[in-house]
């Protein structure tokens, strides 16, 4: 029993004592008047040998709410029966595949729950992900199916850890195994393809969707994240930049894809990053510097905007910049500390609020300057935090609880 639910027995206690009226227990999340899908990144699961990709180390799904006197395995931030959901997709591959795999899976739990509306939440590239099925959905249904579409951490114009990877392993001579045979094609990569092929073994084990079959490409999945179209000579058009004008936040004549479209941001010190993130930025030998402005890729690193100079300012959460990842309105993430009366003690459910300083970005290519540099309401966490990878300092129960509370004031 963790200490929150031993805070709301001892105020249940307290008041049956007759100590006090006022309820002194944890807060709780509404429950969302629509069900929430969360939609992983690029290399992600759902649920993969125990463990939930959004959720915490232990393995409990986000957003599982405890049923009647149940204390393990569920989070306890909101109601037992708040309906959400998430659903495997390629781990490895564009968001053309992704967003399609994502919209019909999206579309029979929808059906399965006798729901016409949907919210989505997406992480990394699941944040492209989200904004196909949101026009996928009103193509297919003639109305907006997404109410709340919220990204996190997505590199909506691109990420320069991508470019920079694909650079010095993939199309350059180079390989990511350079110990083995090899004939110079990139597409024949030794580790590439053994890459491609462990996350068709997984996702074939964890995909439940007749009909769908895997087909990782760890080069489609970098290509997605690269800004521009990486080689203009490879007879396909790639890249954020024109995944971005084939599904901005409108769709056509104008109206927007979904009711709400927000983002949350995140950026960390090196020095705090998971180690994963600070191995792969040795390796490649890449510290980014993501809070600059400029149209377009100004400086070919591979992402929208260029630097302000400085590296090392908490300015990417080690695989983003801030300048890529805000889309609609930004949001901001408030803590709250835990809170006594005579009472007893709570602690008080953590809230997502909207920041009006960076105001909305409706074109995704076209972010203001601000909207590109401002550190304003960033959440100070690597990329992998929000994710159920340890170790961090980072309750993410709490967390998404916080994002269902968002959407459920909302109305949606």
């Amino acid at each position: 029993m963790n200490f929150k639910k031993l805070a709301a027995v001892a105020a249940t206690v307290m008041i049956t004592l007759g100590l006090g009226t006022q309820q002194a227990a944890a807060e709780e999340a509404a429950k969302t008047k629509y069900p929430v899908v969360l939609a992983h990144g690029m290399a992600g699961w759902d649920s993969l040998l125990g463990i939930d990709y959004f959720g915490d180390e232990w393995g409990t799904f986000a957003l599982d709410g405890c049923s009647f006197l149940e204390i393990n395995g569920c989070n306890d931030w909101v109601p037992g029966d708040q309906k959400a959901e998430a659903f495997q997709v390629t781990s490895l591959g564009s968001s053309e595949l992704r967003g399609l795999q994502l919209a019909d899976q999206v579309e029979s739990y929808m059906a399965a729950q006798g729901t016409q509306y949907i919210n989505l939440v997406g992480h990394s590239q699941g944040g492209f992900d989200i904004r196909k099925v949101a026009h996928v959905l009103k193509a297919r249904k003639g109305y907006v199916v997404v109410k709340d579409l919220i990204s996190l951490s997505s590199p909506h114009r691109g990420s320069p850890y991508a470019k920079k990877i694909l650079d010095k392993y993939a199309r350059n001579g180079d390989q990511f195994c350079w110990n083995l045979p090899w004939d110079g094609n990139p597409a024949n990569d030794p580790c590439g393809v053994l890459v491609a092929q462990m996350a068709d073994i997984l996702y074939n084990a964890v995909n439940t969707v007749s009909g769908q079959s895997a087909r990782n490409s760890i080069i489609e999945g970098g290509l997605q994240l690269v800004y521009n179209d990486y080689d203009p000579d490879d007879g396909k058009t790639t890249g954020s930049k024109v995944f971005n004008q084939n599904y901005n936040l409108t769709g056509s004549g104008g109206a927007a894809v979904a009711a709400r479209i927000s983002s949350l941001i995140t950026a960390q010190d090196d020095g705090n990053l998971m180690p994963l993130l600070s191995a792969l930025g040795a390796i490649i030998g890449f510290n980014a510097d993501g809070d600059g402005y400029c149209v377009d890729d100004c400086d070919n690193d591979g992402a929208s905007g260029a630097g302000d100079g400085s590296t090392y300012d908490m300015d990417d959460d080690g695989l983003v910049g801030i300048n890529s990842q805000q889309i609609g309105t930004r949001l901001s993430y408030n803590e709250n500390d835990w809170k006594c009366a005579w009472y007893g003690c709570w602690n008080p459910l953590d809230t997502l609020a909207s920041v009006s300083a960076t105001g909305y970005v409706s074109d995704v290519n076209n972010p203001s300057s601000i909207q590109m540099t401002s550190h304003t309401g960033k959440i100070s966490q690597d990329h992998l935090d929000v994710t159920g990878l340890g170790p961090d300092t980072f309750d993410e129960m709490e967390f998404y609880a916080s994002i269902s509370q968002f959407i459920a004031a909302g109305g949606n």
